[in-house]
């Protein structure tokens, strides 16, 4: 995210919509970079557009230019710390997150009516109570599940600011597991080698790969390495879909680590793995977020669900994408994101993450986009800068919202030290970010945001709401005044940050 901390050739210039303004090294100085404004900022009652949101100020056609250069890994001084801005290779291994998201044989799901992953069956079916959702670490209550004769979820039912789900089956707001599920400790990461996606991951039921999971599905086509699909690789399955496609068609990969790079520009497309541990999707590409990354999702209305997008890139090697999303009403349940440095990038659009755990260092969730994230952990893996890094238009009302969740780094096996890590930091003038009812480890820094590449915080949207754990410091005098009050808050919720749009998988 700037010159010195995303370390590329000094010569390497790549061509992109807007000149990439890249973030603070640490110690080094910011690069000058572009920036477009269009006009006031938008009070938080306003409308968001329908459809997502391109970014304002991008100008060459057909990509963005962005000088990339990284700074020696010895690195100097992060903001705000007296160490190097997370180049240090973690010495533990990622957390991962158990996953079980089993679906029970006991009761039938109507077609066309997909079942949460909290455990609510859909209309005419019945669920059993003893599943949950390890994504993330988020483990759902069972005092509220639906069945015949039970209690039965209200289908106006909305999810609260927290992420906590009201009528019956409510999600305790205190129930959120920290860092991501079941940490393993037999996972490491070699200094300067190639990462180790963490430990051996939790072996409960199988989630379903048919066509409830992508409502409405008019095909399903199989993706199996070992040759029992209809193809080998994603991206052959994906190559064999109808550019003007109008219909969902569901793409079925079977269990396995599948190392390509992957191109999905088609819409309708609703890829399902086998479990989130299970199907993973790996590519080696960094130094450069012109690539785009592991998987590159254009498509409109596209869904992911029980897939692991990877970054294989090491600690250090500069930026490492796992997923671009660049779109409008994506969404993505119980699946993982893993790199260090940019892992997630939401690039443009609207999108939508439930039950997901994300883990990097530096600006690992960034972009331009309003994307929402459910409950979802934030975990870094080694010492960054800054957890995210928004590029929010002006003219767009919200950007990256986290609903409830959790920010984590596990000290055992990372090398992130408490008080080092903000909370965000400005890619453009009018970045947005808001957490609200989030749960904060000790390695935020207590003054919650920084500045970044000559964007300061004057004309930033960066709020909290009841942030919660060691990392959480209201009174704070960079952070006091960023305190959303009740009736503001109350407009941080899926249905209005993402209007018109509702996700299926918000159900």
């Amino acid at each position: 995210m700037s010159f010195a901390e995303h370390r590329v050739p000094p010569l390497f210039v790549c061509t992109l919509l807007c000149t990439w303004p890249l973030p603070a090294g640490c110690g080094g100085s910011d690069s000058s970079r572009a920036s477009s404004t269009a006009g006031g900022e938008l009070s938080l009652g306003g409308a968001l557009t329908a459809g997502g949101t391109s970014s304002s100020g991008l100008t060459a056609s057909g990509g963005v230019t962005a000088i990339l250069s990284n700074g020696a890994s010895g690195g100097s001084n992060a903001l705000g710390s007296g160490t190097s801005t997370g180049r240090s290779a973690s010495v533990g291994g990622a957390p991962t997150s158990s996953t079980t998201s089993s679906l029970t044989s006991g009761g039938t799901n109507q077609t066309g009516g997909a079942p949460s992953n909290g455990g609510i069956a859909a209309i005419g079916g019945s669920k059993s109570t003893a599943e949950t959702s390890g994504i993330g670490g988020n483990t759902k209550s069972t005092g509220g599940t639906s069945g015949i004769g039970g209690n039965t979820k209200s289908t106006g039912g909305t999810s609260g600011i927290g992420g906590t789900k009201s009528t019956g089956g409510s999600l305790a707001t205190g129930g959120i597991a920290s860092g991501g599920g079941t940490k393993t400790t037999g996972g490491s990461y070699a200094a300067g080698g190639t990462q180790n996606p963490g430990g051996t991951p939790s072996t409960g039921g199988t989630p379903s790969t048919s066509t409830d999971l992508c409502s409405g599905a008019a095909q399903v086509i199989t993706v199996d390495s070992q040759g029992s699909g209809q193809y080998k690789t994603i991206q052959s399955a994906i190559d064999s879909i109808p550019s003007n496609n109008t219909q969902v068609i569901q793409v079925n990969v079977k269990a396995g680590t599948y190392a390509e790079q992957v191109t999905i520009s088609k819409p309708f497309v609703c890829l399902v793995g086998e479990s989130t541990t299970a199907t993973t999707i790996t590519h080696t590409a960094g130094t450069s977020i012109t690539t785009g990354g592991t998987v590159m999702v254009n498509g409109n209305d596209f869904s992911a669900r029980n897939i692991t997008f990877e970054n294989s890139a090491s600690n250090g090697a500069g930026q490492a994408v796992a997923l671009m999303a660049k779109g409008s009403r994506q969404q993505f349940r119980d699946c993982r994101f893993v790199s260090y440095q940019d892992t997630l990038y939401t690039n443009t659009g609207t999108q939508y993450f439930k039950d997901c755990y994300i883990q990097g260092d530096t600006d690992y969730i960034f972009g331009d986009a309003t994307a929402v994230f459910e409950n979802c952990t934030m975990n870094n893996v080694a010492e960054g800068t800054a957890v995210t890094a928004p590029r929010t238009p002006q003219s767009t009302q919200f950007g990256l919202v986290f609903l409830g969740g959790s920010l984590t780094a596990n000290p055992t096996t990372s090398t992130v030290r408490s008080n080092h890590v903000y909370l965000g930091r400005p890619w453009g003038p009018y970045g947005a970010v808001a957490f609200l009812n989030v749960s904060m480890g000790a390695h935020i820094n207590l003054d919650g945001w920084t500045t970044m590449s000559g964007n300061d915080l004057t004309n930033v949207r960066f709020y909290e709401y009841k942030s919660t754990g060691a990392g959480a410091d209201p009174t704070n005098a960079t952070r006091v005044n960023r305190q959303l009050s009740g009736s503001d808050a109350a407009q941080y919720t899926v249905a209005n940050v993402l209007k018109p749009w509702v996700p299926s998988f918000s159900h």
